[in-house]
């Protein structure tokens, strides 16, 4: 049965991406743009959408005044704005997929994880499009399946730096913390997803450095620990993480994925699989090298999807299921990668290391 959908935020992350994962994907109609914008509304026919001059809308009210409701609302607005645009969808019982990062403040993510904990019969999703790219749903299946060799995970290296350029652009260059409000969260997120476990102490500095005049800062260096639900007070049990992520890094990109284990340790290298090292004495001073083939149905969906066609295929699912089966990426699930966010913030400011499962404490097992 074929899903009618709006974009809430008509920006280039919407143009140059949802609305082409929409038109791909069987199950959508576009049936509206909702922006404040009135000048690009009113070029909205022109755009690429297929749509009429009166399908385009200033709120999500407008939308169903004289409309049928629609569906599901992808709600791609900058972040600050999150939380009310996924409040009015859902008070008019609207299906959402909210673009990352899911709020500014935790206030604004414990509102929006009431209301889907409110509305279970409402599906809620995020925009973690990069769980579902082939070299992470390999990276996930290596380790959390029986191909493992790497044995028990206890450390993770992870680098994203580079140059976004000179000059901040749009609605980011008024975030505080350009960095760890934007990107971090794919990567903290992609730490949970291959591993399997939450992030559950972060112990960070977000700042700008001596050289740069940003006034926002774009460099961020974290120390995490993950552990499952059951061991979030075992210390021992905990895998650690060094993370750096960088914004304004000179010189070549500096992407780091690397995954150690007591058995061995493997290396992300991008859509060409995974290298393995498996050490061959118990030391760990001798070893083989080998590699692990790309794996495809990305999360055994029984398509050819990746990206934001696994969210929204997810999406439709879950829809038909009445919101019994909610998208891997649903409120209750992603809120876990955005408290990490808010944690490495929090800690960047008050110097001390925070437990973040604290945030959902009440809320989530």
């Amino acid at each position: 049965m074929v899903k009618t959908v709006i974009i809430v935020g008509f920006g280039g992350h919407a143009r140059g991406s949802w609305l082409k994962s929409i038109k791909m994907h069987p199950d959508y109609k576009l049936v509206g743009i909702v922006d404040t914008d009135t000048e690009l509304l009113q070029n909205v026919p022109s755009m690429g959408t297929d749509l009429a001059e009166d399908q385009a809308y200033r709120k999500i009210e407008e939308v169903v005044e004289h409309n049928p409701k629609p569906d599901l609302a992808v709600i791609a607005t900058p972040i600050p704005t999150h939380h009310i645009m996924v409040k009015e969808a859902m008070d008019l019982g609207i299906n959402v997929i909210c673009e990352k990062n899911l709020a500014s403040t935790i206030y604004q993510g414990r509102q929006m994880l009431q209301l889907a904990l409110d509305h279970p019969e409402l599906s809620t999703g995020t925009g973690f499009q990069r769980r579902y790219s082939t070299q992470n749903w390999t990276a996930k299946k290596y380790l959390q399946g029986p191909d493992n060799e790497i044995g028990q995970l206890s450390f993770i290296d992870w680098a994203d730096a580079f140059s976004w350029g000179l000059y901040r652009e749009g609605w980011r260059q008024w975030l505080q913390d350009l960095y760890a409000e934007d990107q971090m969260i794919h990567w903290f997120d992609l730490m949970r997803f291959i591993s399997g476990m939450d992030i559950v102490q972060v112990k960070a500095d977000s700042f700008i450095q001596n050289w740069s005049d940003w006034q926002g800062a774009p460099t961020v260096l974290a120390n995490l620990a993950l552990a499952k639900p059951e061991d979030y007070e075992h210390r021992h049990k905990w895998t650690w993480a060094r993370f750096y992520g960088d914004w304004q890094h000179k010189g070549p990109q500096l992407d780091t994925w690397e995954f150690y284990g007591d058995k061995g340790r493997f290396k992300i290298t991008g859509p060409w699989g995974l290298e393995v090292l498996k050490y061959t004495d118990a030391a760990g001073l001798k070893w083989e090298e080998d590699g692990y083939m790309p794996q495809q149905d990305v999360e055994n969906m029984g398509t050819d999807y990746d990206g934001q066609r696994i969210i929204l295929e997810q999406m439709s699912r879950s829809i038909d299921s009445g919101g019994q089966n909610q998208p891997q990426t649903n409120f209750r699930d992603t809120f876990k990668s955005f408290a990490a966010t808010v944690a490495a913030i929090e800690s960047s400011r008050t110097g001390q290391s925070i437990f973040v499962p604290d945030y959902w404490k009440g809320m989530l097992p």
